[in-house]
């Protein structure tokens, strides 16, 4: 934009008109780029979301397999534990049934 050193109204009236559409148009600019960042933001924000949720899910599935290991482990371990006398007295039943 440019002001002639002598304006006359025209020309100001002009000039004026002219920094009312380069402000206008400057403004649409900075609206589409705001959209943009939002669109972004909104974008970024739902896969850090998803992110979450995913580790989420691994760690919570990781806790119920080791859980359920436990709680085998454990089982077993009881259940032996109460044959362990039973199958000791058998065994020593059926060797001395052989010996004698």
């Amino acid at each position: 934009m440019k002001i002639p050193e002598n304006p006359n109204n025209n020309d100001l009236r002009d000039s004026l008109v002219q920094l009312r559409e380069d402000l206008s148009q400057t403004r649409e600019e900075f609206g589409q780029k705001f959209e943009e960042l939002n669109n972004k933001i909104e974008k970024i924000t739902i896969e850090k979301s998803d992110y979450k949720f995913d580790v989420y899910g691994k760690g919570t599935d990781g806790m119920v397999r080791l859980s359920i290991t436990i709680i085998i482990a454990t089982a077993s371990v009881v259940v032996l534990s109460s044959f362990s006398p039973a199958m000791i007295a058998m065994i020593t039943a059926l060797l001395n049934a052989n010996a004698g």
